[in-house]
């Protein structure tokens, strides 16, 4: 009877060799696309050698000049709206400052006043 252990260890090497064949199959895949995209360089390198890239220094992006003034403009605009906000919480406030006042007052009205005309 085979142990437990075995079988197993059985399972993780199939799996490793699987893992192998698809990684070679993607690179194939992929080399073939390459060769598609740059048919030029395909040609020029034999059949069973490896590309060799070169590297290549990557720029900064050069800055414009209209940065600084988008910039400017954003934080412009969120200025405004923390303005705006800040000024529609305070109209509301004093709005229903107001609206509970006047409340309060129509209900002593109504209770101290109407009742002593209507007799």
């Amino acid at each position: 009877m085979v142990a437990f252990d075995e079988i197993e260890e059985d399972i993780r090497r199939r799996e490793e060799k699987l893992r192998a064949r698809e990684i070679k199959v993607r690179m194939a895949e992929m080399e073939k696309e390459l060769e598609e995209l740059n048919p030029r360089s395909a040609s020029t390198q034999p059949a069973n050698s490896q590309a060799s890239y070169s590297d290549v220094e990557v720029m900064p992006p050069e800055k414009k000049p209209g940065m600084l003034s988008k910039k400017v403009a954003n934080v412009g605009k969120f200025c405004l709206v923390v303005v705006s906000v800040i000024v529609a919480v305070r109209l509301a406030a004093w709005i229903g400052t107001i609206a509970m006042v006047a409340g309060i007052t129509w209900m002593a009205y109504k209770l101290f006043l109407e009742s002593k005309e209507a007799k």
